[in-house]
């Protein structure tokens, strides 16, 4: 059972306020026709087993969700060894580790790497709401 609200008409992007990268691409999702529920990570929290669903939903390890290696990210150590709780904890007291924003739509979500995967997730979501507009 979801415990993520997912709105076919609504846009749910999550990023950090600490990533450069997360702010630009947060302009250009808010520039998609379609309403928007910005979550900035630094403000708010997002509780454990959200963050595993989203994991889910993207079908990767909760780790790959965050960039410990990236310049702007705080430093954590070695991350080699931690485990999905270490992970939960450490995302709600470091929220800039989220340098690659998420972006969620219905049953889909993505986490952008670059600007051309905001667009493509885009280009996608107006492809299917043409095909539900012809149903």
């Amino acid at each position: 059972m979801s415990v993520l609200a997912k709105d076919n008409r609504q846009l749910l992007y999550i990023y950090s306020c600490e990533s450069n990268f997360g702010k630009e691409m947060l302009a250009y999702a808010q520039s998609i026709d379609k309403r928007i529920q910005a979550v900035n990570i630094c403000n708010e929290n997002i509780s454990q087993t959200i963050w595993l669903e989203i994991a889910d939903m993207i079908g990767v390890r909760l780790s790959e969700l965050f960039s410990p290696e990236h310049p702007d990210s705080p430093s954590i150590g070695n991350v080699d060894n931690y485990i999905v709780s270490d992970w939960l904890k450490i995302i709600k007291h470091n929220p800039g580790l989220l340098q690659r924003p998420i972006a969620i739509n219905c049953n889909k979500a993505i986490s952008i790497k670059e600007k051309s995967d905001m667009m493509i997730f885009s280009e996608e979501l107006n492809n299917k709401e043409e095909e539900r507009v012809r149903w």
